[in-house]
């Protein structure tokens, strides 16, 4: 691994100085380009978890019983890559019949159906079987293609140097793993029938896989250990998780002594096949880096490390209060978390869901009916609350007011009405009314009338004619009124 490392910055070092010194600059930028991606690209590979994933059955009569179903495979990336791809195709090895799809996606042949998931720069497989009489093998060949990356700790001079010459879809890496699947299905025969004498080619070559499945280790390959994700982005109080892959020693029988972690605290890790699961709780904002360590029972030792950055949660922006018919777009202020999807919540008090969001911000429109009700509003991680529950109140629009009272004669008078609500909604305008009705007439003067569409208030203007002593107030659709005001004739 360090003479891999000492080989790619010497690389990257003479590609800078052939671009800097060169009399040729277009002929130099294509050796440099070449002789970078030649070598990152040599660090490009696939590792699959496991060669082979197996299903056992047991056929009496009618009935299909599964012993053994080996569901999950994970194939996780090395070397500086990033941008990552993958196109996964499932071949049945009996009838050459073949599907691809891309990851996040889902495929069907003969009686498998196989799902994937990319999860970072990893990729997990999920198989599923239904149970048939017959044998079958599937062969699954996953390609990746991947843009290559300079290391982080390149100087910025020659980062800008380089980078140009990584850039661009003709410069992608590919790289390709194939494992098997096999369903495996065995006659328990009745006393009447005979067994047949021969197994068939198929499943001679899957019960020969079974067999090397049980073998104990020989440990001709690689020990290495491999986190799926380098970096774990998360937060304060909610838990975070980290998968590792283990390579070339079985976590059941070739480890002598438990994982051990260190460089980080409050972690619990479970066995998951041949992957640890590692999961832990920040207690405040900050990175650490954590470093696992396996020993095998041959004496060789595998290590190694990811960072776990805890990033501080910012308040969320929601309203105070919220009135009928307004949209309001509320800011859950989440910040990115590694494999969890971070929510964010609207419920009414009854616990229906009126609105929801994956971190991003969420936009909702209470009706009328909602009037009085009181909306609770919620973060997660995953299934964990973050921070407290927010309470919010739907409420009715302000009862108008008459804000304006102003004599022009004797017996005239204009007068200046403030109303809130949706511009579309008439029920928002108000109408003036005298008390006793006979004291006079009211005419409204529809061409000094405005609205503010930003806090939802109009202002009304009215003339009034008044005959005798009179008290006015504004009524509007809601049924809602202001105070009196009493006018009175000179």
């Amino acid at each position: 691994m360090r003479r891999g490392g000492l080989e790619l910055y010497f690389v990257l070092y003479l590609a800078a100085l052939m671009l800097l010194l060169s009399d040729s600059p277009r002929r130099e930028t294509e050796l440099a380009s070449t002789a970078i991606r030649s070598l990152v690209s040599s660090t490009f590979a696939l590792i699959v978890e496991k060669p082979t994933l197996l299903c056992r059955a047991i056929v009496e009569g009618d009935t299909i019983r599964i012993l053994h179903f080996d569901s999950l495979n994970t194939i996780v990336p090395t070397g500086l890559v990033d941008s990552l791809r993958y196109t996964i195709t499932i071949t049945d090895q009996a009838t050459g019949t073949e599907e691809t799809t891309t990851a996040e996606g889902s495929l069907e042949v003969g009686n498998v159906r196989l799902l994937a998931r990319q999860i970072g720069q990893a990729l997990r497989i999920h198989w599923q079987i239904t149970p048939r009489r017959q044998s079958q093998l599937y062969r699954v060949r996953i390609v990746a293609s991947a843009q290559p990356q300079l290391p982080a700790t390149i100087p910025v001079q020659q980062r800008q140097q380089l980078e140009p010459l990584l850039a661009g879809t003709n410069n992608l890496l590919r790289s390709e793993a194939t494992f098997l699947v096999g369903y495996l299905a065995e006659q328990r025969f009745q006393p009447q029938q005979a067994p047949s004498s021969l197994d068939t080619a198929l499943e001679w070559r899957i019960r020969s896989l079974l067999a090397q499945q049980s073998l104990p280790q020989s440990f001709s390959g690689t020990f290495s250990i491999v986190p799926e994700h380098s970096l774990v982005e998360t937060i304060p109080f909610v838990t975070w998780e980290n998968r590792v892959a283990v390579y070339g020693a079985s976590l059941e029988r070739d480890i002598t002594q438990p994982p051990s972690v260190s460089g980080i605290g409050n972690v619990v890790v479970t066995i998951e096949g041949n992957t640890l699961l590692l999961r832990g709780i920040t207690t405040q904002a900050g990175s650490a880096q954590a470093r696992i360590r396996l020993v095998r029972r041959d004496g060789i030792e595998s290590a190694a490390s990811f960072t776990v950055v805890s990033t501080p949660v910012q308040a969320p922006s929601v309203p105070t209060a919220m009135y009928p018919g307004i949209e309001y777009r509320i800011e859950p202020n989440l910040p990115q978390l590694s494999g969890t999807t971070p929510r964010a919540v609207l419920r009414d008090e009854s616990g229906v869901i009126r609105a929801s969001s994956n971190g991003q911000p969420l936009v909702f429109t209470p009706s009328i009916a909602d009037t009085g009700r009181r909306f609770l509003f919620e973060r997660y991680a995953g299934t964990e609350r973050i921070g407290q529950t927010i309470a919010i109140a739907c409420e009715m629009f302000a009862s108008p007011e008459i804000i304006s009272i102003r004599r022009e004669s004797e017996q005239l008078y204009h007068v200046v009405t403030r109303s809130y609500g949706l511009a579309s909604d008439a029920r928002s305008r108000v109408r003036l009314e005298l008390e006793p009705p006979s004291a006079g007439r009211i005419q409204e003067l529809y061409g000094d009338q405005s609205y503010d569409a930003d806090n939802h208030i109009r202002l009304q203007h009215f003339r009034v004619q008044l005959q005798t002593i009179a008290s006015v107030r504004a009524l509007n659709g809601y049924g809602q009124r202001s105070p009196s005001r009493e006018l009175s004739p000179r």
